[in-house]
């Protein structure tokens, strides 16, 4: 008998505002699960940063961690944690980050909105 094998990934995100360093509020914690047979190559990046104040923009881009995209393998049956850190400034109740992680085998991408308040 065969088996079809399960072709799939998952991401997760835990938030901790626990964070030791007076530079940061919170640390973001994404979880990519590769639940495949096969190595896959994933990319993780920042779509959009919505922040209303462009002085705030500037501020948060300086200590902001993850501008440009990364490339990562994942092997078989593993999970990857990536961290980020959120910038401590005053931010507003709507403003907010757009993450992305997609697979670059498949071409597929799930995105992570993370508010920063």
């Amino acid at each position: 008998m065969s088996e079809e094998l399960e072709d799939r990934w998952d991401v997760s995100v835990n938030i901790n505002k626990d964070v030791d360093n007076l530079k940061y509020s919170k640390k973001v914690i994404i979880i990519i699960k590769n639940h495949s047979p096969f190595i896959r190559k994933f990319e993780i990046g920042t779509k959009t940063i919505n922040l209303k104040d462009q002085y705030m923009a500037l501020r948060f881009r300086l200590y902001y961690n993850f501008i440009s995209p990364a490339i990562i393998n994942i092997d078989k049956y593993r999970k990857e944690n990536i961290e980020l850190l959120i910038p401590n400034l005053e931010y507003r109740e709507d403003e907010y980050i757009l993450l992305y992680v997609k697979n670059l085998d498949k071409n597929e991408t799930k995105e992570i909105k993370i508010y920063l308040r």
